[in-house]
């Protein structure tokens, strides 16, 4: 299941990059890690807004992870300094990624799903 769309991701974060060949394949691996999260709660991924804020934070992380991993992102070329840290733009999405996984798991898990009847029996009736 897909919680964000490339067309989310990309006016989210402003790229130009292919939705095909790399932003599908970066949403695609921020789902499998929220089901990997989701799952030991016995849970499972679903269109709550949560989930999809979460799928967009893990995407925009790894998009910033794939810019390192290219030297799109270097800290200095020649002349040119850049003063984002890349580093803690991720660890900041991740972070808020993570916080909106534990608020849905929280939200979900304090549901009590119990149902109970009771029967009482009088006698004569």
């Amino acid at each position: 299941m897909t919680y964000c769309n490339t067309d989310e991701l990309t006016a989210l974060s402003g790229t130009t990059l292919d939705a095909t060949t790399i932003l599908t394949p970066i949403i695609t691996a921020a789902d499998r890690e929220i089901d990997a999260f989701l799952a030991p709660h016995g849970l499972s991924g679903s269109a709550a807004g949560a989930i999809k804020q979460a799928s967009l934070k893990l995407s925009m992380a790894g998009l910033l992870e794939r810019g390192l991993h290219t030297g799109a992102y270097q800290g200095q070329s020649g002349d040119f300094t850049s003063t984002v840290d890349v580093i803690t733009a991720i660890e900041s999405n991740r972070k808020a990624a993570y916080n909106l996984l534990n608020q849905y798991v929280d939200a979900q898990t304090s549901v009590d799903t119990s149902k109970s009847s009771y029967v009482r029996r009088v006698d004569g009736i």
